[in-house]
């Protein structure tokens, strides 16, 4: 069963200069024809969905563009102008004086039955958003959705219609809305105050709206969801993880405010102290997916999707499609592991799943990455010729803000993911794992690694370098480097450094914070040296810890650990507890205890974690 399509193509054709009308009339896919580009000086061309036909040998002249800009209605302040009675759209691209050189016609349908996919959602009354990439069909479900609430369901709809894409141009709305009511927008920017206005002076039971794009449009929905009224709108955003880091639209779907938690709710939730959670109720209940006319993603319950991306929860979908000769409708559930942001990489795929697991979840090209689980480790193999591997194979595990260690596995695509069936580790269980991670990956003799530091410390990360005795050099060039180190919050964003860091499979670290304990962590697990000594004992040195001491502020704490040792052994004293110190410096300490015959522990937490000497 095929949808009724209305496209009055003739309409934009009798427009267009004579040899391009011509052109077109010859095409025998013209029903599936999406824009037709005029540029000045270049060949014009028809756009497809699978490509782009050239119309003519003759460049485009200005006689050419003017001919169609005085066929057309009057553009707008967002260089948009249209055809009366049509839903066909003609933008115009200009020079620095204001003269066309450019358009592009894109051809307008009405689509009869697009709606079927989520008809059961759009007549429960619920406020739904729909996103989706450029010329995907979003403001055609639009105007269908428009159509049935008016026509079918008795509604009374208002259409706030900004650059006459919904209902056309021209004073007389196209019938493809139906009976819904259409209220034009004189200027862009005033589409907030339009929307608004709406609601005050219309008394709608729906409002449809196109494009939301700015801070001042989303609070404006927000202000008109909270009057009782149902919306349904548009926005730019791949995929509502792409929204929610959107800081102007994150309101939308109720946007991210960060949380300190108490020591006693980190420890609970096993989290860090800081965290992100939902700032308010969702502007809209449903989130619509946009993949095809004949595929939708649909999160039913927005506020419980947002609250689990944010936790690092698994999410779960629907995946509605529509076999386009019977019009039966399938709707699947699927469960996407919880994730922070999109990943990189991903390549192209089907939309595939599983009930109750953790799902990498992938679109085709121009949709979906990879998503990837929060706290889940996010570190690529580096090319065949770094240092870090060995015989093909990594000679280290993911390097996460987490700590993760153990448990991990490789999936085909390169990701290192974290299994099923491990539970996530607390900090304190991270030091149990060090000595089997420490087994795992043994590179000896060390080579140098070529480390370019992405928002991270310089000085510091020489200076960690400096104290653990490694080979790192800093390089001021990324493409110089094999390995990318960066804290949480610039990998969030995805800058394009670190994209293509990324795309050429080098090693990317992720530090929790720009301290220097935090850098010796990292380097500590790439060479494989053990960060501290906690066990009884220790191990000792034969050489003198004088000469590690390079620095003023570890010969400072090897002469208190020393101070301590001649209290507990001369004053008669049990225990002695030391100032906190990083990694590197508590190893040492502890060696220097086991030199006297001294039992040593470290205690407490990162920043504050120390050492405590107690006699044998």
């Amino acid at each position: 069963m095929h949808n009724a399509i209305t496209d009055d193509l003739e309409a934009l054709l009798e427009a267009l200069p004579p040899s391009i009308h011509e052109a077109v009339d010859r095409l025998e896919n013209r029903g599936e024809l999406l824009e037709i580009v005029m540029d000045l000086g270049r060949l014009p061309e028809a756009r497809f969905p699978d490509g782009e036909v050239i119309l003519s040998d003759q460049p485009i002249t200005y006689a050419d563009l003017e001919y169609v800009v005085e066929r057309i209605g009057e553009f707008g302040d967002d260089n948009r102008a249209g055809i009366e009675r049509t839903l066909h759209r003609i933008s115009a691209l200009r020079n620095r004086k204001g003269r066309v050189v450019g358009l592009t016609c894109r051809i307008g349908r009405a689509v009869l039955g697009s709606i079927a996919l989520i008809r059961d959602i759009v007549e429960q009354g619920q406020s739904i958003l729909i996103l989706g990439r450029p010329g995907v069909g979003k403001t055609t479900l639009l105007r269908e959705i428009a159509r049935v609430l008016a026509d079918e369901a008795n509604k009374r709809v208002v259409v706030v219609d900004t650059s006459n894409e919904i209902a056309g141009d021209g004073d007389i709305p196209h019938p493809g809305i139906g009976r819904a009511r259409r209220m034009q927008v004189a200027h862009t920017s005033m589409q907030h105050a339009v929307m608004i206005e709406a609601v005050e002076n219309h008394m709608p039971q729906v409002i449809v709206i196109d494009e939301i794009g700015t801070e001042l449009e989303a609070q404006a929905a927000r202000t008109i969801a909270e009057r009782g009224v149902q919306l349904i709108a548009t926005a730019h955003g791949n995929s509502l993880s792409n929204l929610l880091v959107n800081p102007t639209l994150s309101d939308l779907v109720g946007g991210i405010q960060t949380v300190t938690l108490g020591d006693e709710e980190a420890r609970r939730r096993h989290t860090q102290k800081s965290i992100l959670e939902r700032k308010a109720p969702p502007t809209f209940d449903v989130v619509v997916e946009q993949q095809s006319w004949q595929e939708l993603i649909v999160h039913r319950d927005v506020a419980e999707t947002v609250d689990n991306l944010l936790r690092g929860q698994p999410v779960i979908a629907e995946v509605r499609t529509r076999d386009e000769e019977t019009g039966r409708v399938s709707v699947r559930r699927v469960t996407i592991g919880g994730m922070e942001l999109p990943a990189w990489g991903g390549g192209s795929g089907s939309f595939a799943g599983r009930q109750g697991g953790y799902l990498p979840f992938e679109r085709s090209a121009g949709g979906w990455n990879n998503l990837r689980q929060i706290g889940q480790a996010t570190w690529r193999d580096v090319a065949t010729a770094d240092p870090l591997r060995r015989n093909g194979q990594s000679l280290l595990p993911a390097l996460a803000p987490s700590g993760l260690a153990a448990n991990l596995r490789r999936s085909p695509s390169g990701l290192v993911t974290l299994s099923n069936t491990a539970p996530a580790l607390t900090s304190e269980e991270v030091l149990a794992t060090e000595e089997e991670a420490q087994q795992a990956v043994a590179p000896s003799p060390p080579q140098p690694i070529r480390i370019y530091p992405f928002g991270v410390n310089r000085d510091r990360l020489e200076q960690a370098a400096r104290q653990l005795g490694v080979p790192v050099i800093i390089t001021k060039n990324e493409n110089e480097a094999n390995a990318v180190i960066t804290l949480k919050n610039y990998y969030r964003r995805q800058p394009e450094r670190l994209q293509q860091a990324a795309d050429d499979q080098k090693t990317i670290i992720i530090l929790k914070n720009n301290t220097v304990a935090q850098m010796q962590h990292a380097l500590a697990r790439i060479f494989a040296l053990p960060e501290e000594e906690d066990d009884e004992g220790g191990s000792g040195s034969s050489g003198s810890l004088a000469g590690l001491a390079q620095d003023e502020e570890t010969r400072r704490a090897l002469l208190e650990a020393e101070d301590a040792i001649h209290r507990l052994l001369n004053n008669g004293l049990t225990a002695a507890e030391l100032a906190p110190a990083n990694a590197y410096v508590r190893r040492l300490q502890h060696q220097l205890a086991s030199r006297y015959n001294l039992f040593s522990r470290s205690r407490g937490k990162e920043p504050n974690r120390r050492v405590k000497i107690f006699r044998s």
